[in-house]
């Protein structure tokens, strides 16, 4: 728990210019900056403070996954988003430096057919919470780099609108 408060807290004091090169006029802000989800607290449900990750109104809390993954797989994880703010916010885009690329997905359900669709956006209401949960809604790691064991962390940054 030390390593992830150390690292949350080097991470916290990180540059951001580049994600604001990418907000044109909009106020981006890196949300859950620099989250660091421990594969192994996920994968083993241990206890770990919450919320793991604060910026401004946005809160990641109780991040988790089911087993574990070889390096070239996909590996699913969830986590629960709380907005504390006035207005709504969106989560744009996840970066990690553990796989090739991060996916949202969502089960649409419409057709009659239970088939995972790739959302853009994720939207967080204003003073509300967003859970991913299986059967719902969940973030896919697609292409590891490496083996992901109970133990492992995973690097995880996400990006909101505000």
């Amino acid at each position: 728990m030390r390593r992830i408060r150390q690292w949350i807290e080097a991470a916290s004091a990180a540059e951001t210019k580049p994600f604001a090169l990418l907000s044109g006029a909009a106020a981006w802000r890196l949300g859950g900056l620099g989250v660091l989800i421990g594969a192994g607290l996920l994968a083993m449900g241990q206890i770990h403070p919450e919320p793991v990750a604060q910026r401004g109104g946005v809160a990641v809390i109780h991040p988790w996954a089911k087993g574990s993954a070889l390096k070239g797989d996909q590996f699913p994880f969830y986590a629960t988003f709380a907005n504390s703010g006035a207005r709504p916010d969106r989560l744009l885009k996840i970066e990690t430096a553990a796989a090739h690329h991060a996916i949202l997905k969502a089960l649409d359900t419409k057709t009659g057919i239970v088939r995972p669709v790739e959302l853009d956006e994720l939207a967080l209401p204003a003073n509300g919470r967003v859970s991913l949960r299986p059967g719902t809604h969940q973030i896919t790691l697609v292409g590891l780099y490496t083996k992901v064991e109970p133990g492992s962390f995973i690097p995880v940054t996400f990006v909101f609108e505000r």
